[in-house]
């Protein structure tokens, strides 16, 4: 009995050590640089924002701030798009169901006022083995319909009116994905183009980012980012801005993150070891989101 305890006590020591030892691991991945707090969104007197992006999942990073904002009276909702054809028409055909049923999920759990899915194929290559890796920015016109996505980014800011609208960086779009830079491209240029129209209503777009340091460690890592530095000739993201404390609201975002069943290969990648841990023990440590801010009015 005696050696019985023993082992195990040394079985709990060593779990112990692992855990604690992973804990240290975790916070060195974790941002070291500190940016101003945001005190626009809680000043801003009309609360509705827009989530504009080219994938579901696009702003799941972001959710404790989407949150914060839907619990303090804003009113928000996404516009995605859903491709199916080409190379993955049969797998698509099964995963975008699912997909909207997630973010039907998603806007529950933050709060949203409603979410606008897009059946539409943007790419006119519907044929691209690995249609996340980077294209020079000069071949965004012959590999999509922008003219058909300009219509329907602008339909959806007209209708809603906005003061702030939510979306990626447009020159790294994140990772390196071009669907997410010319979305977010799309979403700049129109506000800038119509900012001095009367009644316009956009502020300020607040594009998600990583800090530099946390780029380094993690998105590093991707073979993609790496690709796509060299492809866009950039370091990476724009730096932040602002930050926007999230801990208070950790569990949704941890909740968010989970609804998204088909996507947790890409979360782990971006956000590492995020599912091994209590909400209130990972987002302690990754405590806030980051965002550039591109001023409009």
């Amino acid at each position: 009995m005696k050696n019985f305890l023993k082992i195990m006590a040394g079985i709990i020591a060593v779990a112990m050590l692992f855990i604690v030892g992973h804990i240290l691991y975790l916070r060195s991945l974790a941002p070291k640089e500190k940016y101003p707090d945001d005190i626009y969104l809680g000043q801003e007197s009309n609360k509705t924002a827009l989530i504009i992006v080219a994938h579901d999942d696009d702003m799941a990073g972001s959710a404790g701030t989407i949150t914060k904002l839907c619990k303090e009276g804003w009113q928000i909702r996404e516009m995605c798009f859903y491709q199916q054809g080409g190379l993955y028409a049969v797998k698509d055909s099964l995963k975008n169901p699912i997909r909207k049923q997630c973010l039907q999920k998603v806007a529950s759990i933050q709060g949203l006022a409603g979410v606008n899915p897009v059946d539409f194929n943007f790419r006119n290559d519907m044929q691209t083995e690995k249609s996340y890796m980077p294209m020079s920015y000069d071949k965004f016109d012959e590999n999509y319909k922008i003219d058909s996505l300009e219509k329907y980014i602008e339909s959806f800011i007209s209708e809603f009116r906005p003061s702030v609208i939510f979306t990626l960086d447009d020159s790294m779009g994140g990772y390196g994905h071009p669907d997410h830079i010319l979305v977010s491209r799309i979403v700049r240029q129109y506000c800038m183009h119509h900012r001095s129209d009367s009644g316009f209503s956009v502020r300020k777009i607040y594009q998600a980012v990583f800090p530099p340091s946390t780029s380094e460690k993690i998105l590093s890592r991707m073979p993609v980012y790496r690709e796509a530095r060299k492809v866009y000739g950039i370091d990476g993201m724009p730096q932040p801005d602002v930050q926007v404390r999230i801990f208070q609201y950790a569990k949704y975002r941890k909740a968010c993150m989970q609804a998204y069943i088909t996507e947790q290969n890409s979360f782990k990648k971006l956000w590492p070891y995020y599912r091994w841990y209590p909400w209130w023990i990972y987002f302690r440590i990754f405590d806030r989101d980051f965002f550039h801010l591109v001023e409009i009015r």
